[in-house]
């Protein structure tokens, strides 16, 4: 039976709709910043933050802290940002491109039923956690983690070796008592299969199209709650 149940956040636990195309979400920022010293007009700020976002990654598996975007994007207009003011900066952008954040059906109770189990319950996220950590609060999953692995700390996304080594490291756990979760079948299914581990599919509106086959140890599921149906397989 697994030992540590890994999970996938957004389209796996969390069900989420942003849009950050709307022009009223640029003007809103624009001018937000304006107020506090650092003139944008919508169309230059739209431009510079996937400038600035574009200028730290790398390589297709690279994470960008946002950040270091965000610094730069005050820094161009005179304006030395403090942690504080970046961290309001990506809370009002979450808010003014949300459509809505709420957990999938089964979710909390899944994770709160695997602690009663006395499983180790952790969190493998492509994400930025100026934007995850205030979410994951408000939707009363924080703490029902051992520990929380987002891809913006780590400097890699999924299905990079890097991001599932930190956490495999870390906690020197043995592959084969590990399963992660999650909605991506390239990302989550082939990331953990390429790493050694089991992994559970579960199909969303957010999954990407599936073009292949998954891993062959990697059972596909209904919903969230039939995490709970498994112990090996």
């Amino acid at each position: 039976m697994y030992e540590n149940y890994i999970f996938d956040l957004y389209g796996t636990l969390v069900d989420i709709h942003t849009d950050e195309s709307k022009p009223s979400l640029w003007k809103n920022m624009a001018q937000y910043m304006t107020l506090q010293g650092a003139p944008y007009q919508p169309v230059e700020l739209r431009k510079a933050y996937g400038k600035y976002i574009d200028e730290l990654r790398v390589t297709p598996e690279t994470e960008v802290n946002l950040a270091l975007s965000l610094r730069k994007l005050y820094t161009e207009k005179g304006i030395t940002p403090t942690s504080e003011m970046i961290a309001h900066w990506a809370l009002m952008f979450r808010t003014l491109s949300l459509k809505y954040v709420r957990l999938f059906d089964g979710a909390k109770e899944v994770l709160q039923e695997l602690h009663r189990r006395k499983k180790k319950v952790y969190l493998l996220s492509n994400a930025q956690r100026l934007f995850t950590e205030p979410e994951m609060r408000s939707l009363g999953i924080y703490e029902l983690f051992d520990d929380i692995f987002i891809s913006s700390d780590i400097g890699f996304m999924k299905p990079s070796k890097q991001f599932y080594t930190a956490l495999l490291k870390k906690y020197s756990l043995d592959p084969k008592t590990c399963v992660m979760t999650g909605n991506d079948w390239l990302a989550d299914a082939w990331g953990a299969h390429n790493n050694g581990l089991a992994s559970m599919y579960v199909h969303t509106e957010q999954s990407p199209e599936v073009t292949g086959e998954l891993p062959s140890d990697c059972k596909r599921l209904g919903t969230i709650s039939d995490v709970l149906k498994y112990r090996d397989f």
